[in-house]
């Protein structure tokens, strides 16, 4: 099994977050559609992934201290959750999400690939994956017109292994 370290701080475990002020005009409603545009900018230059929709709660009271959940969903389908935590009742909130940067492992992975066999190599993971401990998901590599599949493991450390999945 290969195994390559990624240089990024905390790379399995990304609480990504971020104040701000959603509330709509005047009024002490949370602006649903402003989080959501907010969580979507947040995980995709955070996280660098692509992301086809956030999807809030609506009428939400800002209250200091209460939270609420949104789902994040990536263009190829998979999705995980962010939280949004109220820090006052003006609108305030910190949006935690834990995600591991998919970019950042698809650039290791290429680099790791490409290294071993002398030529570039694409690697496109799922768009999104939620960190923990071994987490596990799955990458398609292209290198001349060939295409692979690999099944990545992130340890608690940040080291990523790979190795191949057999075609069915």
């Amino acid at each position: 099994m290969s195994r390559h370290r990624l240089v990024h701080a905390g790379l399995a475990a990304i609480p990504v977050a971020l104040a701000a002020v959603l509330v709509a005009g005047c009024s002490q409603t949370i602006d649903s559609d402003k989080a959501e545009r907010t969580i979507a900018r947040l995980v995709t230059t955070k996280i660098g992934t692509h992301v086809a929709r956030v999807d809030c709660p609506s009428g939400k009271t800002a209250r200091k201290g209460d939270a609420f959940t949104c789902r994040v969903t990536g263009k190829d389908g998979s999705a995980a959750d962010a939280v949004v935590t109220e820090t006052d009742d003006r609108g305030t909130v910190r949006v935690t999400a834990r995600l591991v940067p998919t970019d950042a492992t698809e650039r290791a992975l290429a680099g790791r690939l490409g290294g071993r066999r002398g030529k570039p190599v694409v690697v496109d993971c799922q768009d999104i994956v939620v960190a923990g401990k071994d987490v596990r998901f799955d990458c398609v590599t292209s290198s001349a017109g060939r295409h692979a599949r690999v099944r990545a493991t992130i340890d608690g450390s940040g080291r990523v292994r790979y190795r191949p999945v057999k075609s069915r």
